[in-house]
């Protein structure tokens, strides 16, 4: 059942978008709740733009440790213009609450030095979650690079360090 939890929640935690302009805008101002349909549209709404979704979640250990090769990692990625999601799968843990998600993801994100936007998925059922993202989700973490098409360039399952992110990124911007 936590394996299964740790799949939706990768694909709904958090979400880190790093667009690569001037000012910065802090990760925790960003944070928002979107459900899978959301999800899948904020997704499609990056077309244009090299895009790296990461799926995790704040009671995922092997998540937290990854996040500073992910920031690493995608530097360079970011500074030319693509994008990092970071998506929060708070809700496959049962008790949960919108609260609750926000504070915890706020927290990591603090903790972290997360300099992009964050999104909690709220979906918790996998099915609706791959129907609506068309990917089978594995456990966390787990990232997915898109190319500027929209279409899925490269995904890593498990734990990334900085040269796994810039090599997603480098297939994201082909």
């Amino acid at each position: 059942m936590r394996s299964i939890a740790c799949a939706a929640c990768a694909a709904c935690a958090a979400v880190l978008v790093a667009t690569g302009c001037g000012g910065s805008t802090s990760a925790e101002e960003s944070i928002r709740l979107l459900s899978a349909r959301e999800l899948a549209a904020r997704i499609a709404d990056s077309r244009g733009a090299p895009l790296l979704v990461n799926f995790w979640a704040t009671w995922c250990a092997p998540c937290l440790a990854e996040m500073p090769d992910l920031l690493a990692g995608t530097r360079d990625f970011r500074a030319r213009g693509g994008q990092v999601l970071g998506v929060a799968l708070e809700f496959a843990v049962d008790g949960v609450t919108p609260a609750s998600s926000e504070a915890m993801v706020q927290q990591q994100v603090k903790n972290l030095g997360l300099d992009f936007a964050i999104v909690i998925c709220t979906e918790v059922d996998l099915i609706v979650m791959r129907d609506a993202l068309g990917l089978e989700l594995g456990a966390l973490p787990q990232t997915v690079g898109y190319d500027r098409s929209g279409k899925v360039a490269a995904i890593h399952d498990g734990v990334g360090d900085t040269a796994d992110f810039a090599e997603l990124a480098k297939r994201a911007e082909r």
